[in-house]
């Protein structure tokens, strides 16, 4: 009998993490069911995907080592892997190994972890009856077929080469939407529209350019710094609406923070979550450990400049470390206290705090604030907020407005505002649009679209889940409200995983005496 196929759309870390999630769960399956897996990545390579391909060194993971992994049951994979290529550098002698210098290394490192368990998964999954075959082109049309394995529907995958694949079951892992172009700036000299990978899209802006980055996340972050390694003579300026910047990674430590979990447990048991008795709870947590949400926030509340933000975390981290560590500690936590919100709340905290929210879940590593504030000090990167516009000039170069009135005239922008969930802002062509305008894919109102929190089956326009078509990433984060981290996805995919190869009570032949 043919076996079932899978189709993974998308090769970079989510798809890695299904996969090795996915060969786990098979080895542990008595019947040994194994389908056929069907990989589609139009990229250079299969695993690290764009937030992780080849690149600058200088471009760093924003979470420890010891803290990413493709598999959170066992969570210092990475650390392993990464200690077994220094101590091979070395000529395999353990002892021999160092330490990599910084808690924090490079996201193409992680990328080639990331390759190399595509590759073992692949292997592992051979070994246990499945064909994984590699497909590098992009996926441009899905549709369903009567009579797929077993009399089921099937799904027929329509790639850009016009090369068509049928699938009984469908795993969508592109991550999230494209940036978008604010300004419509797209085919003018000098801008820049995807930065990653930076080395290469970056090598086009002249080093004596005066250069405007759209964006004040890690993204621009990371462009900052390799345009200024690259340039001497550049000045560089991040410029967004609301100027605020990540936080900085001041606090390593990674305990639970049992209390804070006990009160996420008490408030989903007893039906009582909101806004305030969220941050009620937080703040019960930080006064614990000797500061207050008040003062955890004050450098976003009271709108600090970047260059203050990043001094205060360094001189006093206390605050900010602890605040990290609360909102890391409640990862388990974020799908289901999402959904117990009331609607209008989570629109609230949308459109007021999410910011604020993302630049604590998310900081830059303290090696990027001792850069930037360095840059800072030596003329060659400001900071500006309140930006309303930006258009090509008629002389060359370009000329942004704020809302102070102010212009400024550069020779180059990149755009690093990031990726986005808003499916609205897909590109026409994409596979994204072209599922959401044939019904397959229906937008949530909160960002991505709909799906079945317990599965993350897609959602139909009935309102009931496709029981074979199944997303990671983004594209869930409506329902899960956090789902980019690494970590988030890698749980993801565990959980689809879990339904691709259900729990087995059938018993080998002769395994019972």
């Amino acid at each position: 009998m043919k076996n079932r196929t899978i189709a993974v759309v998308g090769g970079g870390a989510a798809c890695t993490a299904f996969l090795a999630a996915y060969a786990r769960r098979l080895s542990g399956d008595v019947a040994g069911a194994a389908a056929d897996v069907i990989v589609f990545e139009p990229g250079k390579s299969f695993g690290p995907g764009i937030a992780y391909a080849e690149d600058a060194d200088t471009a760093l993971l924003n979470r420890p080592y010891s803290a990413m992994s493709v598999d959170y049951g066992d969570p210092g994979q990475f650390r392993r892997w990464l200690y077994r290529q220094t101590s091979a550098g070395e000529g395999g002698d353990p002892q021999a190994r160092r330490t990599p210098r910084s808690h924090f290394v490079s996201r193409s490192l992680f990328g080639q972890y990331l390759e190399n368990v595509f590759g073992q998964s692949r292997e592992d999954l051979r070994l246990l009856g499945a064909q994984v075959t590699l497909v590098p082109s992009a996926v441009v049309d899905l549709a369903v077929e009567s009579g797929g394995a077993e009399g089921s529907d099937g799904h027929i995958l329509t790639t850009a080469d016009g090369e068509r694949f049928l699938a009984d079951e469908v795993v969508i892992a592109i991550g999230a939407i494209a940036p978008s172009d604010v300004y419509g700036l797209a085919g003018t000299a000098g801008f820049v529209a995807q930065p990653y990978p930076l080395v290469s899209s970056l090598d086009q802006v002249d080093p004596s350019a005066e250069v405007l980055v759209l964006g004040a996340g890690l993204t621009a972050i990371d462009v900052a710094v390799v345009l200024a390694d690259a340039g001497q003579e550049r000045r560089i300026t991040l410029a967004s609406r609301s100027g605020s910047i990540p936080d900085v990674r001041t606090d390593l430590g990674t305990g639970e923070l049992p209390e804070l979990l006990a009160g996420a447990r008490r408030l989903l048991a007893r039906g009582s979550v909101s806004l305030r008795s969220i941050h009620e709870l937080v703040d019960a947590t930080l006064r614990s450990g000797g500061t207050s949400m008040r003062e955890a926030l004050r450098p976003y509340t009271d709108a600090w400049s970047a260059p203050e933000l990043m001094r205060h975390r360094l001189e006093n981290p206390l605050p900010g470390g602890l605040a990290q560590r609360c909102v890391g500690a409640l990862t388990p936590f974020y799908s289901e206290l999402w959904r117990s919100l009331p609607e209008a709340s989570r629109r609230l905290f949308l459109r007021d705090h999410y910011r604020t929210y993302n630049c604590l879940r998310n900081p830059m590593p303290v090696t990027n604030a001792h850069r930037l504030l360095g840059l800072h000090e030596e003329g060659r990167l400001g900071f500006a907020r309140g930006i309303t516009h930006v258009a090509a000039a008629a002389g060359g170069g370009f000329t942004a407005t704020f809302t102070d009135g102010r212009t400024g005239h550069y020779d180059a922008v990149v755009n690093a505002v990031g990726r986005t969930n808003n499916t609205a802002a897909a590109s026409a062509s994409s596979l994204t649009s072209r599922l959401v305008r044939n019904g397959t894919f229906v937008s949530h109102p909160l960002g991505g679209i709909r799906v079945d929190p317990g599965t993350n089956q897609v959602r139909g326009s009935a309102g009931a889940a496709f029981p074979r078509l199944y997303v990671l990433g983004d594209l869930a984060s409506g329902e899960h409200f956090h789902v980019s981290s690494m970590e988030l996805v890698a749980r993801q995919a565990a959980k689809v995983a879990a339904q691709l190869v259900p729990a087995s009570d059938r018993l080998l032949v002769g395994a019972v005496a």
